[in-house]
């Protein structure tokens, strides 16, 4: 199965990474538009309305690239590597359960398989907990630089990561 197809679904211990539905609206805008989790991305403004996720649901969510994540009670979050780039965000009722890194290590694991490509990521300072997820998968600090945060309408301090094959395996 290729990891760019339309039709990809991954499945883990615990969840399962889909394509993003129309249907998913009601839980993406309420979860992402929390202000604990909008504050760690880059291009997310907040408020989030119905009329974003429409946006992202049908000009940004590349189908085999953008997963919604389910756990036992449905959406919880979502995940992107778009192409070589990743980036994902939970909310918050869900953190600390180590989803972040079981869904991102499913998602690494299939481009991996696929590719010797080398993905990037990030996080704003202050971050610890993806600081935390990114370091558990294998991940390199390669620089630090200024990014803007669209819910914050601001510049933040940001910490630039490569990801290896080889590095991703040794993790």
């Amino acid at each position: 199965m290729d990891l760019f197809a339309e039709n990809v679904t991954l499945r883990t211990a615990r969840l399962t990474l889909r394509p993003v539905l129309l249907s998913d609206e009601a839980v993406i805008v309420r979860d992402i538009g929390d202000l604990a989790v909008s504050r760690w991305l880059s291009r997310v403004p907040h408020p989030y309305t119905p009329a974003d996720f429409h946006a992202f649901a049908t000009e940004y969510a590349t189908p085999g690239e953008t997963f919604v994540i389910l756990d036992a009670n449905g959406p919880v979050g979502c995940i992107g590597l778009e192409p070589v780039i990743l980036g994902y965000w939970l909310a918050t009722r869900v953190h600390g359960r180590g989803y972040a890194t079981e869904a991102a290590r499913a998602l690494l694991d299939r481009h991996f398989s696929q590719s010797d490509q080398p993905v990037a990521s990030g996080y704003y300072e202050g971050n610890v907990a993806s600081a935390r997820v990114l370091a558990k998968l294998g991940f390199a600090e390669t620089g630090r630089d200024m990014k803007f945060c669209q819910a914050l309408d601001s510049d933040r301090p940001h910490v630039t990561l490569v990801l290896t094959p080889q590095a991703f395996t040794r993790a």
